[in-house]
């Protein structure tokens, strides 16, 4: 660990001054945790296509891409297209204004099962939102979520985020319970003690920081017959999902639709936006019981709003079939290389988004559970400093293919870093 942490603190002087300059300002040195590693962090000063470039001006290929939601490159022409725009009209009205109700009308469009919805700023005010709708309608209280499923910020859904998966925390953790994700009998067993109080049931289709886990078909099945059998709300949390496999929802892939749904990242294309909404009577509640779920100083402004419509309308016509083809090859390049490793190193993910989990122990069966309780952080954290020894900043040991990643010499150059990567751990 010594020799690696080493060479990555030569590579990147500048960053370390800057990290301990940043220390003084903020706890920890950042604005959110995920953006911390040891030794210390990446400092960047510009990114462009599928490149950052850091304060001591290294180029890196960029995996993370803005938390995911840079799916058509970081600057992409609808980006340029829709700054100039937002410009033009003035980038913050405090109002209802006509580029939410153009946007609205293409999400829409994409998205028809989304028959009524609302614009925040961020992926966590639309969950906290769309579940506080959720009570609202059903009259209920019990909110079921899953172990390692991350929601955003909001107490509301800070229960069951990390090991030990505790059942009950925070301010509203009596109104929070979380299930294991894939685990039909658990799950089915403690959704029926919560029978008749739930509300609803949020889950990501695949997990995002729970590992890159796709929500098995049955599991998915199982959630919609107790919805429906007792008139409790399942909820796609797709800050992640939406706009990144298909243009619009995964649902379709998946074969199960939801009552609500939330949106986030890519469908503005690494502009701040959330969105929550769906069944229109659930929706309605807002109306009828002026529900406050609409504050945001910045909610529906014309930047993300401008950015969104020109984003939206590229993704229309993308070529999503090549984009998770590309991931799924390179996860199966990935496969093989860990296959014969000398330590347990895992590969998964879905269409274009991949991780690679270094474990503690060998596993039949990758669940998130496995992935949250015998991450091997040690050798995780050794990994990020190799990857970008080799130019490459990843997320979760992997990240996600923009439009713009599809090159044979990007795919050439990051299957190289790996295998380097891999070696000097």
């Amino acid at each position: 660990m010594g020799i690696i942490f080493d060479k990555y603190t030569a590579k990147f002087k500048k960053s370390k001054e800057l990290y301990e300059k940043s220390r003084t300002l903020f706890p920890n040195g950042v604005c959110h945790d995920i953006r911390n590693h040891p030794p210390f962090p990446v400092v960047t000063d510009r990114c462009e296509g599928i490149y950052m470039t850091d304060a001591d001006g290294h180029q890196l290929i960029d995996l993370w891409m803005g938390h995911y939601a840079n799916i058509l490159g970081h600057g992409s022409d609808a980006q340029k297209r829709g700054m100039e725009r937002a410009l033009a009209a003035g980038v913050h009205h405090g109002t209802l204004n006509r580029y939410q109700i153009e946007y609205a009308e293409l999400v829409q469009r994409a998205i028809p099962e989304l028959e009524s919805m609302r614009f925040c700023t961020s992926g966590t005010e639309a969950t906290m939102y769309v579940t506080r709708v959720a009570r609202a309608f059903t009259g209920r209280h019990v909110i079921i979520k899953a172990e390692g499923g991350w929601h955003g910020g909001n107490s509301v859904l800070s229960t069951g985020v990390v090991p030990p998966f505790s059942k009950s925390s925070g301010p509203e953790g009596q109104k929070t319970v979380a299930v294991p994700y894939n685990d039909i009998e658990k799950t089915a067993e403690i959704l029926r003690a919560h029978s008749e109080e739930t509300a609803a049931i949020i889950i990501e289709p695949m997990m995002g920081s729970g590992g890159g886990i796709t929500a098995a078909p049955e599991y998915l099945k199982l959630l919609r017959d107790f919805c429906d059998l007792t008139g409790t709300l399942l909820i796609f949390d797709e800050v992640i999902t939406g706009f990144r496999f298909r243009w619009g929802s995964i649902w379709p892939l998946l074969g199960v639709k939801p009552d609500l749904f939330t949106f986030g990242k890519a469908a503005a294309g690494g502009i701040h936006i959330g969105i929550y909404g769906g069944r229109r009577d659930v929706m309605d509640i807002i109306t009828k019981q002026k529900l406050f779920v609409g504050g945001g100083t910045y909610s529906a402004n014309p930047v993300a709003m401008c950015v969104g419509i020109e984003t939206l309308k590229d993704l229309e016509t993308a070529d999503y079939d090549k984009l998770n083809k590309a991931g799924e090859d390179f996860r199966q390049k990935l496969t093989t290389m860990t296959k014969d490793l000398p330590y347990p190193a895992y590969v998964t993910g879905f269409g274009s988004f991949f991780c690679v989990h270094f474990l503690d122990a060998r596993f039949e069966t990758i669940t998130p559970q496995v992935i949250m309780t015998h991450t091997d952080k040690d050798r995780e954290n050794l990994f990020k400093a190799a990857m970008l020894l080799n130019n490459v900043f990843t997320m979760h040991a992997g990240g996600a293919f923009s439009f713009m990643h599809l090159n044979e010499m990007t795919n050439s150059k990051l299957t190289e870093a790996y295998r380097k990567s891999f070696e000097m751990i």
